[in-house]
């Protein structure tokens, strides 16, 4: 079995020092590289000198891990081949969508097998066409970090309900923690999993105010997609959640899909599931109405017992990526889709719910995350702030 060594772009929270905190689940590319048997833990990367020493001093006596090295920028780590001779070959970006561009664009000439870089993906729609064009010429495996597409269970749902295992699909219902540029790409990135194409979207700003930040807005609204297993189109509610008041912590993250055989509801953030089988209405059977009612046979398919480990499952995927030449769960194609689409609903909410096509023919449209998103929007939609 070939063991991949993997390098750390960026030692904060989402690199390195989430692996010292208490979360239910592995949530940093520095423990996910510790806990996948085909990968070792290799080279830690920032240009923050004081930040890098202490986080290595903190591994070592932390953790009691000392078979890696440390260095200022990739150039440097890729030339030191890990200072014992041994190759990088996959790189974990979590310095910010420039680095991830940065990372991208130099995979060749750095003989990298891949790249899994923490969303957002890109600053700008341009951008991300660009490293999408790079995806697909030089081959290389990208994976960006919506974490759902990673999940065993997210996935085994999305192709449950693709071979037809609900029936004929109707509708999907949505929720999401709110902040449409932050959070709802979430969404739209495990949808991208399920169907086609999103064709248009349409937004209005929802009552609930992500008060955690102004200038990233919660929108309610609907996307439309293509679904080839039944040639034909579906809308897709979305419904912001959050207020982001401390009293008020909801923030529930929800997914419901509904078929002409049954109903499948992904709860608590993938912790929970409903399945629901449609049968005679209790109330109205007479007239031929079939309900949805809940059934504790839910089907072994759908892995519900599997364990929540986003980003273990994330590399794992990523390294079937590289070995088996295909596309990873949540590529740079898949991932500029998702942004896209969060984006195009902001359009539409500051435009007052005008419908918006996809894709968005203005391709220097900026990608942009929480502040300077929003300021932006409302500006190219002639709006003050």
């Amino acid at each position: 079995m070939k063991t991949y060594n993997v390098a750390i772009v960026g030692c904060g929270s989402m690199g390195v020092e989430n692996m010292f905190e208490d979360f239910p689940f592995t949530y940093s590319f520095a423990e996910a590289a510790l806990r996948n048997p085909k990968t070792r833990f290799a080279v830690i990367i920032d240009a923050d000198k004081y930040k890098l020493e202490a986080v290595n001093m903190r591994i070592r006596t932390e953790r009691g891990i000392s078979d890696f090295h440390t260095y200022t920028s990739l150039e440097s780590a890729v030339k030191g081949e890990g200072t014992d001779g041994r190759m990088i070959d996959i790189v974990c970006c979590a310095a910010g969508p420039q680095v991830n561009a940065e990372v991208i664009r130099k995979v060749k000439g750095f003989c990298l097998c891949g790249v899994y870089c923490e969303k957002p993906f890109t600053l700008s729609l341009s951008d991300a066409d660009d490293l999408v064009r790079i995806e697909q010429e030089i081959g290389v495996k990208v994976q960006i970090n919506y974490l759902r597409n990673h999940d065993q269970h997210h996935r085994a749902v999305i192709d449950y309900i693709r071979n037809g295992g609900i029936g004929d699909l109707l509708t999907v219902r949505t929720l999401y923690k709110g902040g449409v540029l932050a959070v709802f790409p979430h969404t739209s990135a495990l949808l991208s999993l399920l169907f086609d194409k999103a064709i248009s979207v349409s937004g209005v700003y929802s009552p609930l105010l992500n008060t955690r930040c102004l200038e990233d807005p919660n929108i309610d609204g609907v996307v439309r997609y293509c679904f080839a297993p039944q040639n034909r189109e579906i809308n897709v509610s979305a419904t912001a959640t959050g207020r982001g008041e401390i009293e008020n912590n909801t923030y529930l993250y929800e997914f419901e899909f509904t078929g002409t055989k049954g109903r499948i509801s992904i709860l608590e953030n993938g912790w929970g599931t409903r399945y629901e089988v449609m049968e005679p209405s209790r109330v109205f059977g007479s007239l031929g109405l079939l309900m949805p009612y809940e059934s504790r046979r839910i089907p072994l398919e759908l892995k519900t017992d599997s364990p929540r480990e986003f980003m273990v499952d994330g590399l794992e995927n990523l390294i079937c990526a590289i070995e088996n030449n295909g596309e990873t769960a949540c590529s740079a194609r898949r991932a500029r889709d998702a942004e896209e689409i969060a984006h195009a609903l902001a359009i539409s909410a500051a435009q007052n719910g005008m419908c918006v096509e996809l894709p968005l023919k203005d391709r220097d449209h900026a990608f942009a995350n929480a502040q300077a998103g929003v300021n932006l929007l409302k500006k190219e939609a002639g709006i003050k702030s």
